[in-house]
């Protein structure tokens, strides 16, 4: 029976389709599981760096991700921590990452640049997590789904998110068929949500449902200004002085809960048998999940 976490855990963050939230959730994710206790690694393997921008971090201020893959400088001199919060420490991108496959090697294998990093970064942190690029075919996607155990699906309630959401299941089970059989899809959270976007909410909610049974998070992230507002600072939602009242950082905390929860309890969740995190189903918890649903946003 699962009774503890077990270290290493890699999540692999993106959507085939920009700007759906992925960078944001990646981020956000990385620190609330941090918030937790957990040794947190937030790798960017995207050359728009959105992740490095987003904690404050100069893209071309340090070594990173493109010197971890096409050299054989270990992982640990490679992350930066300082100025983060604690526990949690960042590979950082730039954007020459988008010319790493003509860098390497042509005998390289490019489905496994990553393994080298992951067998390092698993004995060194509870969870690594993984910012991709959007394009399923950049050599740091392949990769990342090579590699992970688990993905995360980030969406905009938006029509356009079912051709995302669509393909990115095609992929994934193109990859569990042809790379890594271990690749499951950990959820779909849907960012970006306020209260016009309810009804269409509700039917993505069915759709995923259908392509993925089980893998809706209950937890949904709200529009929210503070989140740019805070990223242009280098900042998280959670560095916000009235960041307890914030409902969008309660909401990524949320979302760290049923990470945890499901990682945690890894074959009862694959098997359908698992139910929310302890505790969500006092009443209080359950009205505070639905309120994001009427919310229109936060203007801290």
């Amino acid at each position: 029976m699962e009774t503890r976490l077990k270290k290493g855990i890699c999540i692999a963050v993106g959507n085939q389709k920009g700007g759906v939230g992925k960078t944001t959730t990646a981020v956000h994710l990385a620190a609330a599981l941090s918030m937790r206790g957990h040794t947190c690694l937030l790798m960017d393997l995207d050359p728009s760096a959105g992740a490095t921008k987003h904690l404050g971090v100069h893209q071309n201020s340090y070594a990173g991700a493109l010197e971890l893959l096409t050299t054989e400088e270990p992982l640990e001199v490679l992350v930066v921590n300082e100025g983060l919060p604690e526990r949690l420490h960042l590979l950082p991108a730039r954007p020459q990452l988008a010319e790493l496959d003509s860098m390497l090697s042509k005998f390289v294998d490019r489905t496994r640049v990553l393994d080298r990093a992951l067998a390092a970064a698993r004995h060194l942190y509870d969870f690594i997590i993984i910012d991709t690029p959007p394009s399923a075919g950049a050599v740091t996607t392949v990769a990342a789904y090579s590699a992970a155990e688990w993905f995360l699906l980030a969406a905009f309630p938006h029509p356009l998110a079912l051709a995302g959401l669509s393909e990115a299941c095609r992929d994934i089970a193109d990859v569990r068929a042809r790379r890594n059989p271990e690749l499951e899809v950990l959820g779909v959270v849907f960012t970006n949500v306020d209260g016009r976007t309810r009804k269409l909410r509700a039917q993505l909610d069915d759709l995923v449902q259908a392509l993925m049974p089980g893998r809706r998070f209950r937890t949904a992230v709200s529009q929210a200004v503070v989140i740019p507002t805070m990223s242009g600072l280098g900042k998280t939602v959670f560095e916000h002085e009235l960041s307890d009242r914030l409902l969008v950082a309660r909401q990524f905390k949320r979302l760290a809960d049923e990470v945890e929860h499901r990682t945690l309890h890894r074959d009862r969740f694959l098997g359908g048998t698992l139910g929310e995190p302890p505790g969500w189903n006092t009443p209080a918890l359950l009205a505070m999940a639905d309120d994001l649903l009427e919310a229109h946003g936060q203007h801290a």
